[in-house]
Parts: structure tokens; sequence; C-alpha cells
């Protein structure tokens, strides 16, 4: 189950496609790629499923074929969403060091919820898809670098390489979940009016 959430998978998926819109350009011929890739995805599910292997799975660091929420913990640094729906929680309290994070959302949608007190700096890339920021930006191609008020590039920070390909992603800045103190009974020492 692990080559079709590989980086070699993807890339030559996006090759193929490329090399297809090369070829109907330039030679008129047209060659169903997408068609093919969706046929070997299910049969490689397919397989999967006949030889004992489960085609859907919601553990600490992926959601697939499901919908699930995700807390991002120091076990793992790479999550995954694919063919399914995810809330994504990145409250977890940032190391010494800077923490680096990888989530890729992949024929599906998810939310990234990121505290607004801990620095953060997102690399988002998009390809067929949307991603939108919490400055109101929106991302269907390309790059975008996102860095939050409480980011300083001098201090440790989370870096999140977010890739969303033909799927959704929204990334949200949560209020910091900080317990306060108990008030003070009034009496004469409190600033009641």
């Amino acid at each position: 189950m692990g080559f079709l959430f590989s980086g070699i998978f993807w890339g030559v998926v996006l090759i193929l496609v490329g090399v297809s819109l090369i070829i109907r350009i330039v030679f008129n011929i047209h060659i169903p790629v997408f068609r093919i890739v969706l046929a070997l995805i299910l049969i490689y599910l397919g397989l999967q499923v006949l030889l004992g292997g489960t085609w859907t799975r919601s553990g600490s660091s992926s959601v697939i074929f499901q919908s699930g929420d995700l807390k991002i913990t120091g076990e793992s640094h790479k999550y995954s969403v694919v063919f399914g729906s995810s809330r994504i929680d990145a409250s977890m309290p940032l190391a010494k060091g800077n923490d680096k994070l990888e989530i890729n959302t992949i024929f599906g949608s998810s939310v990234l919820e990121i505290p607004s007190d801990i620095p953060v700096l997102i690399k988002v890339s998009a390809a067929f898809s949307g991603a939108r920021m919490p400055d109101g930006n929106f991302v269907s191609f390309g790059d975008y670098t996102y860095k939050n008020k409480a980011f300083d590039k001098s201090a440790p920070y989370r870096l999140i390489k977010a890739s969303v390909i033909f799927g959704s992603m929204t990334i949200r800045e949560t209020s910091s979940k900080k317990v306060f103190p108990e008030t003070a009974p009034r009496g004469e020492n409190s600033d009641s009016l």
C-alpha cells in the first residue's frame, strides 16, 4: 500500500501527464492518462484486498479512504490524507529546535489548524487543487509561503511542507488554549467597580 503514497509514484504520474499533453499538442494523439492511472490504482487496490491487505486505513499519521482526525505528535513527521478528509491539529508545543513536518493531501480534503502563539512557516505546493491560507490567499497551482504573526526567523519555529494534489486544504489559525488563573474574589483588593 505504501507504493501508492510514495513520491516516486506521484512523480511518475505527473511526468506521464506532462508527456501526454506534449504528445496531444504536437502530434494530435490523445492518450487518456487519467483513466489509465485510475484503472491501475483500482487494480492495485483490488490486489491488495485479495491478498489480505486493507484498503482503508486510519492511523496516527494517515487517513486513507475515510474521514478522521489527525493530531501532530512527536512520533511522526509525515502525515497524509488520501481519498478522504481530515482535521489536522498542529497545536503540539515546539521542541527546543525547529520542527519539520510534511502534510500531504491527495484526492481528498483537509483542514490544518495551527495555533496563533506558536511560530509557524508553511510552504504550500498545490497542483490541480485549492489551498486556502489564513491571510485570505488561495493557491490552485504553484507554491506559496505563509508565516503567522508569531514567526521569527531567529527563534525556533515549526516548518510545515504542505502538498495538495487534486484536493483541497484549508489552513486555519486557532487561538491559544491558555488556562487563565481564577479571578480573585471581590473584596477590598479587587478592581471591581
